[in-house]
């Protein structure tokens, strides 16, 4: 279980792989920005302001004790202004220090371009390279556990303390890291059965865990009167709602443990990624030689937990597989798609699995007619059967960089975000005193953000539930603007459309005039004043 590394520096060959890798991320990040999502970015953003303002307070919501999540964006933000694409740069930062420990830690004889190839080229891991989400921090503490530990025969002790502090500081940033706890465990039984077993890096794991879970608990129970309130503050975060099973009934459940997550892991393009990590899976678990055992178990680990584990611990309630949080997969994936690279090269046995694999996503892509990802995955279907051909890693390359390239131009048409803001200002400079301007629910949840020191226009700005409130006698226009980015996103909203329109009617507000400006339409809507309104 020796680690394969011969040395501390990279390969020539390594370094420029590692280069193009940065490169590609930097300029992807640059190019890449499409706007904020409006959703739980837009917390990160205002609550990494306030922290170094001096004004963020940490409470009973569970995103507040997040540190890891807004302080080091918001140390960008406080450095350079509030700028959302800026600040998202810490996310590059993450992903390039991510690069850097895989490329160090793979061994020279596994070949580096498949490692950088995959990793850049996983479109929603690339989506998040340019947001601001705890996500996209934890691809660099998931990836320093699984590479700390394999360097337990060596620096047993420093192994084992940044193995602790990584799983720490995860936990900081976003709880998911608790599907990695089991890894120290699945470790130890492995590095028993071998007999390999370090006492070093183990006692140094027990006691570095001890000494921050104290530390942790202590400042909760300082601050809290309670060591366990994060506990009650994460279960109380998650509750009923559309994307929760269980108060959906048994079936539900059982769907979502059985057929959705191999339905999830192919709509969102991840089904190829974990198909091609199996022969690097089966390597590591049957040679057991450092890296790629560790990696395969702390694979394993995350799989089964995104897939078995609880949302709460008040009841079982298998989470949501949100395409976002199994980026931190991504890049143990891409290791252990180089570790077996050669193997199913060399096998018919693994190239026969992979096609059968890939031939069901491309199935299940047909039945749900999603032509672009049955495309996608035909096409590396031929990929790898032209195994024998000197060509072959021209092909995967472009198979693989056309669609994280597309993806650019398809988001920012989609959301038209600098069309958005123009729009929405224009809008919201013409709306008077005898005129409100109504518009979508996450718009006015975002308008710290999209229109930052600017309170006329964040005071102007109305999400749709707001009409149940405004002063109807000094109402007699209404201008009711609406972003279509919403059928894509939240689509739900539309219900809250057709409930403020059905109330507009009843109050006798008539359709005066309509506008279709890109992605933005408004209507105009004028109160009849001859008419009574009808009663609520």
């Amino acid at each position: 279980m020796s680690p394969k590394q011969s040395n501390y520096f990279l390969s020539t060959k390594q370094f420029s792989v590692f280069a193009a890798g940065i490169t590609f991320l930097l300029a992807y990040w640059y190019l890449g920005y499409d706007g904020i999502t409006f959703s739980d970015d837009v917390y990160y953003l205002l609550a990494g302001k306030k922290f170094w303002s001096g004004s963020m307070e940490v409470n009973d919501y569970h995103f507040s004790s997040r540190w890891g999540a807004y302080v080091p964006s918001g140390l960008i933000g406080f450095i350079v202004g509030f700028d959302p694409h800026t600040i998202s740069f810490v996310s590059f930062i993450a992903y390039a220090l991510t690069l850097s420990v895989l490329i160090w830690v793979l061994p020279k004889s596994t070949p580096s371009w498949v490692l950088v190839l995959w990793l850049c080229t996983q479109v929603y891991f690339l989506h998040f390279l340019t947001k601001v989400y705890p996500d996209s921090l934890l691809v660099l503490f998931t990836c320093l556990i699984p590479a700390a530990s394999s360097l337990r025969s060596i620096r047993p002790i420093l192994s084992g303390f940044i193995l602790v502090l990584s799983l720490f500081l995860g936990f900081l940033t976003k709880e998911t890291i608790v599907l990695l706890s089991p890894f120290p465990i699945l470790l130890l039984i492995f590095d028993f059965r071998s007999r390999e077993l370090s006492k070093p890096f183990y006692l140094s794991i027990l006691v570095t865990g001890i000494l921050l879970l104290s530390l942790y608990l202590g400042y909760f129970w300082i601050n809290f009167g309670d060591p366990l309130h994060r506990i009650s503050s994460i279960n109380a975060g998650h509750y009923i709602s559309e994307f929760t099973y269980a108060d959906k009934g048994l079936l539900s459940i059982l769907k979502r443990l059985t057929t959705l997550p191999i339905i999830t892991f192919i709509e969102r393009s991840y089904w190829p990624w974990i198909v091609f990590a199996i022969p690097g899976i089966a390597l590591g678990l049957k040679s057991r030689d450092t890296p790629a055992l560790e990696f395969s178990l702390a694979l394993l680990c995350l799989l089964i937990g995104f897939w078995f584990m609880s949302s709460t611990l008040e009841f079982y309630n298998p989470i949501y597989l949100n395409p976002r949080h199994l980026i931190i997969t991504v890049p143990i994936l891409c290791v252990l798609i180089s570790f077996g690279w050669k193997e199913w090269q060399t096998s018919k046995r693994w190239r026969t699995w992979i096609l059968g694999l890939l031939a069901l996503g491309v199935v299940i892509s047909l039945a749900q007619m999603d032509w672009k990802m049955a495309g996608f995955q035909l096409a590396l279907v031929g990929a790898v059967s032209i195994y024998y051909s000197k060509f072959q890693p021209i092909v995967f390359v472009g198979i693989l960089v056309a669609p994280a390239f597309l993806a650019i131009p398809y988001q920012k048409n989609l959301k038209q975000y600098e069309s958005l803001i123009e729009t929405l200002s224009k809008e919201i400079q013409s709306t008077g005193n005898q005129s409100i301007l109504l518009t979508n629910d996450f718009l006015e949840f975002s308008e710290l953000v999209l229109f930052p020191e600017d309170e006329i226009s964040q005071k102007k700005l109305n999400g749709l539930e707001s009409h149940l409130s405004w002063d109807k006698s000094k109402t007699d226009t209404v201008k009711l603007v609406l972003y279509s980015y919403y059928r894509h996103a939240y689509p739900q909203e539309q219900e809250e459309i057709d409930r403020v329109l059905t109330w507009l009617e009843k109050r006798g507000y008539t359709l005066q005039g309509e506008e279709n400006n890109g992605v933005i339409w408004k209507g105009i809507y004028v109160r009849n004043k001859r008419s009574a309104p009808s009663p609520l």
